[in-house]
């Protein structure tokens, strides 16, 4: 048993009951038993007694019934208890399942056209030895994960972008006394239509000159090869080559796949 807003909830096996705090008349805690009556829809009065071994958790659970007693002031038409049947947790978690690829992130649906279309033919084709497909289709997605992680802290995207579309412009550069880091500042430019723009920078490089997105101004990239490439680096070392790694096995894998006389 337990108290959400405006109603008291408990579950006996698979039935869940809710009753609005209008249907209950009165609730007594005396020691380690409580008594709760209830108003059903014939205006009769059910006892329901639940006991627990502090004594001071049923005084609170007394209390929190009283609240929604009180919340729930005088009312002609209460709303009547509810009764939900919860199902097995088999259908409960296909249900959920089912949900989430419908209704979900998109990640759930590319996730299940990764099982139904890749599991098959990495557990099925004649590729030895026989586990290197399983192995092959468990990895993949942790490459490209980690891989993707690497893109992230390296700036990899950004820097395509702007160097397909970026414009250079002089900026000045601010520390940034709010940040952390001591190497994070606040770069203040003017933009080709005339707009001043604020961003954030984590880099300081020559000149004083920046390059930024003209669809996103606030996206801007600091021109200093050596320090990129050592962030790229050790960002490479901490999780890009356990991407490589992981991908080791799919590449096997479609190698010998290749060879197979088909």
């Amino acid at each position: 048993m337990w108290v959400e807003p405006g109603a008291l909830r408990w579950r006996r096996g698979r039935t869940a009951v809710t009753v609005p705090g209008a249907r209950v008349r009165r609730v007594k805690a005396a020691g380690r038993s409580l008594t709760v009556v209830l108003v059903d829809e014939a205006q009769n009065g059910a006892v329901m007694t639940v006991r627990h071994r502090d004594a001071a958790v049923v005084a609170a659970l007394g209390a929190d019934i009283e609240a929604i007693m009180d919340d729930a002031g005088p009312a002609e038409h209460p709303r009547p208890v509810s009764r939900e049947v919860v199902p097995v947790w088999p259908v409960r978690v296909l249900t959920g399942l089912r949900d989430r690829v419908l209704h979900g992130s998109p990640w759930w649906r590319r996730a299940l056209w990764y099982v139904v279309l890749g599991l098959p033919p990495a557990v099925w084709l004649p590729v030895e030895p026989r586990g290197l497909g399983l192995l092959a289709w468990l990895s993949l997605p942790l490459s490209i994960g980690m891989l993707r992680i690497w893109v992230g802290m390296a700036e990899l995207d950004t820097r395509w972008v702007i160097w397909r579309r970026g414009v250079t412009v002089r900026a000045r550069f601010e520390t940034d006394l709010l940040s952390e880091s001591p190497n994070s500042y606040r770069v203040h430019f003017r933009t080709l239509d005339g707009h001043e723009v604020t961003a954030n920078a984590h880099l300081r490089g020559r000149g004083d000159e920046i390059r930024y997105d003209p669809q996103d101004p606030t996206r801007v990239l600091v021109p200093t090869r050596v320090a990129w490439l050592g962030i790229a680096l050790a960002a490479f070392m901490v999780s890009g080559i356990w991407g490589v790694a992981c991908g080791v096995p799919t590449i096997l894998w479609l190698n010998r796949l290749s060879a197979l006389p088909f």
